[in-house]
């Protein structure tokens, strides 16, 4: 019984082909899915941040009851008690993730994070980013920089501008902003 050798030697190498390009399929699914496992832990602490209702009882504070116009009736008004920790809090949550979004820690996924979070995060710099721009001139010259810097981002997934169904614009209308009116015209 003769081996033909090349025929042997052919075979090895579809067989090598077949599973190198086996495995690159494999390796690509696993890193797809790595990515998917990365975004899910990576989010899961700020997300129990976000559902913490100390978290969101201070976010209330700042859209609803911050009504001081500087940072020096700020810290006259509120130095050392709820207000400071409130503004502290919430300023630095944003600010967190707008670090993980602007260093790109979350991509291709941070839209799915911020398309949950982008609009409060707009009302919340409108309430509070002239005190922090007066605030890094007086005490902290990096105050909430990663949060002013994911803004333009989170405009991008709240678009107030865009056409909406009657039924959708109507209930929105009923419903209100989430600052009142007596608070929007702060300067931004």
């Amino acid at each position: 019984m003769n081996v033909n050798w090349v025929m042997v030697e052919a075979l090895a190498t579809i067989f090598y082909g077949l599973a190198f390009v086996g495995s690159i399929i494999l390796l690509l699914h696993q890193l797809r899915r790595q990515g998917k496992d990365t975004f899910v832990s990576g989010t899961a602490g700020t997300f129990a941040v976000w559902m913490d209702d100390d978290f969101q009882r201070a976010q209330q504070w700042v859209l609803y009851e911050l009504n001081v116009q500087t940072w020096n009736e700020f810290v006259t008004a509120h130095r050392g008690d709820y207000g400071e920790r409130a503004f502290i809090r919430v300023g630095t949550f944003y600010n967190r993730v707008g670090y993980l979004v602007n260093y790109h820690l979350l991509a291709p996924n941070d839209r799915i994070l911020l398309d949950t979070i982008a609009g409060l995060a707009i009302a919340v710099w409108q309430k509070i980013g002239p005190l922090v721009l007066e605030a890094r001139l007086i005490e902290n010259a990096n105050l909430f920089q990663d949060y002013e810097r994911m803004l333009p981002r989170c405009y991008e997934c709240f678009v107030p501008t865009q056409p909406m169904r009657p039924g959708r614009a109507m209930g929105a209308a009923a419903a209100g902003p989430l600052v009142p009116e007596a608070q929007e015209s702060v300067p931004s």
